[in-house]
C-alpha cells in the first residue's frame, strides 16, 4: 500500500510517485557538507552525514567505509522518517504518527537498529 509523502516534504509529488523519473531531493535532508546520499523507494534523495548515521544505528556500515560517490537504495519510503531522528533537531511526535506510519518507523527502527526509536515505538504501541 503506497502512503503519500507527509508534509515535512515539499516536492513534486508527480515526480516522488514515478522512480523512473529524475529523484527528488528532499529540502531538509540536503547538506553541502554531505558525505552520502540515500535513495528511498519512492525516489526522494537524502544527502546526509555518515557519521550521523554510525552515531545513531548500528545497523549502516561505519563511516570508514566509502560509498565512492553511489547513491545508496533503501527499502523503505521517505515517509518513514527514521532518518529525522538522528539529527540534533525537533523530531516529529510519535503520539501524532497514524498507526501505519508508526509501524513501519518501527520496523525501520529494527532494521536499522535505531535503539532510541526502537524504543519509543515500543512504548507508543503498548
Amino acid at each position: 500500500m503506497s502512503r503519500p509523502v507527509i508534509s515535512l516534504f515539499t516536492l513534486d509529488s508527480e515526480r516522488s510517485k514515478d522512480c523512473t523519473k529524475m529523484p527528488a531531493t528532499s529540502p531538509n535532508f540536503h547538506a553541502s557538507d554531505a558525505d552520502i546520499v540515500v535513495r528511498w523507494s519512492d525516489n526522494i534523495l537524502f544527502h546526509v552525514h555518515r557519521k550521523n548515521l554510525e552515531t545513531h544505528a548500528a545497523g549502516f556500515p561505519p563511516s570508514e567505509f566509502d560509498a565512492k560517490g553511489e547513491i545508496v537504495p533503501l527499502t523503505e519510503d521517505a515517509s518513514t522518517l527514521v532518518l529525522r531522528y538522528m539529527y540534533p533537531q525537533r523530531i516529529p511526535d510519535i503520539e501524532l504518527l497514524a498507526f501505519d506510519h508508526l509501524y513501519d518507523l518501527a520496523e525501520a527502527a529494527d532494521k536499522y537498529e535505531v535503539f532510541h526509536v526502537m524504543n519509543m515505538c515500543k512504548m507508543r504501541m503498548e
